[in-house]
């Protein structure tokens, strides 16, 4: 195996072009907030949740494959394990977030709910305090289990014994996918349908997972091609692991669509006042941008991955992850915007989209610099791991 390019470096035309697009994104937000301070603070809260999202989603594959000892991510296991270390990030801009309460949740105003019997019943739990007490919880939790499984990582990577450290590795592991299950869940409850809090959808977790695990395999996805484009992983990742990730990609987007479908044709055929306000209020003024969602989220990876050809053709593949990943913003922004836009009178957006897609492209510069710094500071190639050798002979 050629392990002269093992060795990530971070440098020359990457890092600059990560440089120039969190300039680009600073000067989106700066933009928006002072065209309007309520679109201002939906973009920064959608963005937080948007790449909150995609980074969380590598402490689940980690888990995943650690308590099945699954070997399909082991090839490339680092760009997941650097995805987690975007999380520390995620949880500072979350509290600066916390500034914007007031604009995003009705349920901080507290004459409005004074005057709503059924906002003065869920107090107890939609109030200010527990909101933030709750976010710190759940962000330190998922920043330990990523810290964890790094150091299993590193530990079987230096170990002779790393058949033992598997071992612990599962049991881990599979408490580690319990946490992460009921506080993806709990966060989804919390930070988005709680906008919307006479709201409630019990499967709209697990729809919020959906997104989590498609948006990061599309990452993972772009990473590994771009990665091999650069001379890295050539000897390791083979077409065989571009079909599986684009098996993963086709597979994911159905289950996402499935959620969607169930959540949007039982409620809005129950036809219950309290449930279908959802959905009435996004096919009122957000009717195109709410189908287009199904359509760039599922029917466009459904047709053009169908075939075994595609998912293993990179250029197919990197068109079809960027365009999930800028589904996954749409329907950030479909899920959080319509009702906070509809109780302050804004029937647009600033910019008409400009401006969120630039704030997007300067989350990615952020993104992909942090990603990019904590690939260098291990070897790329996990060699040492016991399920390395099969994964690297992965059939398809």
């Amino acid at each position: 195996m050629d392990i002269e390019k093992n060795n990530f470096e971070f440098k020359g035309g990457l890092k600059k072009v990560s440089m120039s697009l969190i300039l680009v994104g600073v000067i989106a937000f700066l933009m928006s907030f002072s065209s309007n301070k309520v679109v201002g603070w939906v973009d920064f809260y959608v963005f937080n949740l948007y790449f909150v999202t995609i980074a969380v989603s590598s402490i689940f594959f980690l888990a995943l494959t650690g308590v099945l000892q699954a070997s399909w991510l082991t090839p490339y296991k680092r760009i997941a394990e650097a995805m987690s270390s975007y999380l520390p990030i995620s949880f500072i801009s979350m509290l600066v977030g916390c500034a914007g309460l007031h604009t995003i949740y009705e349920w901080t105003h507290k004459e409005l709910v004074a005057n709503d019997p059924i906002l003065s019943e869920k107090v107890a739990w939609l109030n200010e305090p527990r909101f933030i007490i709750t976010m710190v919880v759940i962000f330190a939790l998922w920043i330990f289990i990523a810290k964890v499984l790094k150091n299993f990582s590193s530990k079987m990577d230096d170990a002779k014994n790393g058949e033992s450290v598997a071992n612990k590795l599962v049991g881990f592991s599979a408490v580690a996918i319990i946490v992460f299950s009921l506080t993806i869940c709990l966060a989804a409850f919390d930070w988005i349908m709680s906008v919307e809090p006479h709201w409630f959808s019990t499967i709209f977790g697990v729809y919020v997972f959906a997104g989590s695990f498609v948006s990061g395999i599309c990452f993972i996805t772009l990473a590994v091609i771009k990665l091999r484009e650069l001379g890295y992983l050539k000897n390791v990742v083979t077409e065989n692991h571009l079909h599986d990730l684009g098996k993963w990609m086709f597979g994911m987007s159905v289950f996402w669509a499935y959620i969607w479908v169930s959540q949007y044709i039982l409620i809005w055929y129950a036809n219950i006042p309290e449930e279908t306000e959802y959905y009435v209020l996004r096919h009122h003024h957000w009717n195109g941008l709410f189908f287009f969602n199904l359509a760039i989220n599922f029917f466009l990876p459904f047709f053009v991955l169908m075939t075994r050809a595609a998912k293993r053709n990179t250029k197919v593949l990197k068109f079809v992850a960027i365009s999930l990943l800028l589904g996954h913003f749409i329907d950030l922004y479909v899920m959080l915007a319509p009702k906070v836009f509809e109780h302050n009178n804004i029937t647009s957006v600033s910019g008409s989209g400009i401006l969120q897609i630039m704030q997007l492209l300067g989350g990615f510069g952020l993104f992909i610099f942090v990603v990019a710094t904590a690939l260098t500071k291990r070897k790329l190639i996990p060699s040492d791991d016991p399920t390395f050798d099969e994964g690297q002979h992965l059939h398809q």
